[in-house]
């Protein structure tokens, strides 16, 4: 009776394991992606506060599950940390997160987004310094994600035209081209002088997680 018992309690201890398997919850990673962006309006660390509302706008279509999301759509974040450089402070910072895709119709896609890389206009405006450092992925199929120290070749003496800028890559990561500028660990915007400012027109790439639509 005794090995019947057992082999009793085995079966139903794996009918147990294998109900708890298909009880559990799928946990399929969320779709990723990298949108370019240019920002709608500057910003000035000064004039900023924890929750104020920052867009940008897509720069190219995106294919999105199930969607198209056309170029010059709005993307919506909101200011997560800010910190002006006042006397003895050695930096001043700006965190944002983006929240959703505003798309025609007055639909909307949510998101989670963080920046990913930073970049000055593409529009020629003037020099104001030295580039500065970032990791712009080449469009050659060689070497992606291979770091550069700025394209000094387009850059003149202060106060001459940029006749270009580095436009950033999907694959890239950092600050190109923005001296003073840089991109910390957790995506939050770092400078080392005076002010923090960014123009109208900044280029911002943004690594995004689709969420589930309510």
């Amino acid at each position: 009776m005794s090995r019947v018992a057992s082999l009793l309690a085995c079966l139903l201890l794996a009918a147990s394991f294998c109900a708890a398997q298909d009880a559990a919850p799928s946990s399929a990673p969320a779709a990723r992606t990298a949108i370019p962006t240019q920002l709608a309006k500057s910003l000035d660390v000064k004039k900023l506060k924890v929750g104020d509302e920052v867009t940008t706008k897509t720069t190219v279509g995106l294919h999105m599950p199930n969607m198209l999301i056309p170029s010059g759509s709005t993307v919506v974040g909101h200011v997560t940390s800010v910190q002006s450089k006042a006397k003895g402070d050695p930096q001043s910072s700006l965190g944002i997160t983006f929240d959703k895709i505003e798309i025609s119709g007055g639909k909307s896609v949510p998101i989670h987004g963080v920046i990913q890389a930073v970049g000055p206009s593409l529009r020629a405006e003037p020099n104001t310094g030295a580039a500065g450092s970032g990791t712009l992925a080449k469009e050659t199929g060689q070497d992606q994600g291979s770091t550069m120290p700025g394209p000094t070749g387009t850059i003149g003496p202060v106060g001459s035209t940029r006749s270009a800028s580095p436009q950033l890559s999907p694959n890239g990561t950092g600050v190109l081209g923005i001296r003073n500028l840089e991109l910390d660990k957790d995506a939050v915007l770092v400078s080392s002088a005076k002010d923090l400012k960014l123009d109208s027109g900044t280029q911002i790439m943004i690594g995004v997680e689709m969420m589930p639509a309510n």
